[in-house]
């Protein structure tokens, strides 16, 4: 099976695609996320792919350890706060995984800890179907 799950994501608020394909993140079309840094707006764009930490940012700097707002870029709403990062204590945002299920990242630049939660197995099994249809067929 393919080790490398792709996701992708909507706006809890809006419920728009958060993918855009111009941008490119591991060759594949980003997720975008309009960002607050230390005063500044701009973007910073997202790899699909799970347990990637490869990112970009646009128009706002990429600094270490600095917590970020993250908004919608869409609706402007800001992303869902519903917990704290059990690593490093900053809030963990919220995004809605098009197949149904969200996936938790941490605030914090740098920090590693992100989750996918599925409410019914059945999204989880067609995220992973997706992913490879020949297995299992």
């Amino acid at each position: 099976m393919n080790s490398q799950i792709k996701v992708e994501v909507n706006c809890p608020s809006c419920q728009k695609s958060l993918m855009i394909q111009g941008v490119k993140i591991d060759d594949l079309p980003a997720i975008e996320i309009s960002a607050k840094i230390s005063g500044k707006s701009g973007k910073v764009y997202l790899s699909q792919i799970y347990g990637s930490y490869q990112k970009k940012f646009v128009n706002v700097e990429d600094i270490p350890d600095t917590v970020v707002d993250c908004f919608c870029p869409k609706c402007q709403q800001p992303f869902p706060i519903k917990k704290v990062c059990s690593s490093c204590n900053a809030p963990v945002a919220t995004l809605n995984l098009d197949i149904g299920g969200k996936i938790n990242f941490c605030t914090r630049n740098g920090c590693p800890h992100h989750s996918v939660e599925f409410e019914n197995l059945d999204s989880a099994f067609i995220l992973f179907q997706k992913q490879n249809p020949s297995y299992y067929a």
